[in-house]
């Protein structure tokens, strides 16, 4: 079920207020876009939301109601994009992960995925369970305790508080290879939505090239090089070309 974030509406408004702009201030645009979607204005929300992103600022909370917004619009598109957004910012948003796939299921393409072993899988999902950013506090947190509970131990002279020292290194070294891989795969990893209703891929960034194959709006796909005015794609089963970089919008 598409619905707004109230609970994190008052933390937004409590960052966009601290931060000094000229003209409209962000929470009173935000205020207006969460007025029009409650009176079903779809179009006027989106505008709203989509102008304080222009403006460089960026909320999961945010995305998850332009998300909302698009859906409740028939936007298939703008709706997986900006679901999307609000994963990268919190991967472990239910509501939007939920929203996701409803959205999903109004993308045209249905592309099947490739097999690949559970461990893979249950791996990437460990991965991709937190951002580079939250990995990170993890490593600190647990070498923080460990180093307090080993100064501890030697001040204290209680050697059985140096028990978990051990286990929390070794436990800090593996989140750390978490975080260092989840870094990697976020800076080399771009990817984008189909952003327009029938976008045809071609074998090299021409039109005058051989067509490939269609693809349609609302499938996110990834983006492999950047040519001018053209983007090279790859899908999720191999398959790659080149399409026209203003039918994508970049995640």
């Amino acid at each position: 079920m598409v619905r707004l974030k109230w609970r994190t509406f008052y933390t937004f408004m409590l960052v966009v207020t601290c931060i000094l702009s000229a003209g409209q201030s962000e929470d009173e645009i935000y205020r207006r876009g969460m007025e029009a979607y409650q009176n079903e204005q779809w179009s006027l929300a989106i505008q709203e939301f989509e102008s304080i992103l222009r403006r460089g600022y960026q909320a999961e909370v945010l995305y998850y109601n332009l998300g909302n917004a698009y859906y409740r619009g028939g936007d298939v598109a703008g709706a997986v994009w900006a679901y999307e957004k609000a994963l990268k910012l919190n991967p472990n948003d239910a509501d939007a992960r939920y929203n996701l796939v409803l959205a999903n299921l109004r993308v045209e393409d249905r592309i099947d995925i490739p097999e690949i072993p559970f461990y893979i899988r249950l791996y990437r999902g460990m991965r991709e369970s937190f951002t580079p950013a939250e990995w990170i506090r993890w490593v600190s947190i647990v070498l923080l305790v460990t180093g307090l509970l080993f100064a501890l131990s030697r001040f204290l002279q209680r050697r059985w508080l140096a028990w978990p020292v051990l286990p929390g290194t070794i436990a800090a070294v593996l989140i750390f290879l978490f975080a260092l891989d989840s870094i990697i795969t976020t800076s080399r990893t771009r990817e984008g939505i189909i952003y327009s209703p029938a976008v045809t891929v071609y074998s090299a960034p021409s039109e005058r090239s051989t067509k490939l194959f269609e693809l349609h709006e609302g499938l996110k796909v990834t983006i492999l090089e950047q040519s001018e005015g053209w983007y090279q794609i790859e899908l999720i089963d191999g398959k790659s070309g080149w399409m026209l970089s203003d039918q994508l919008r970049s995640l």
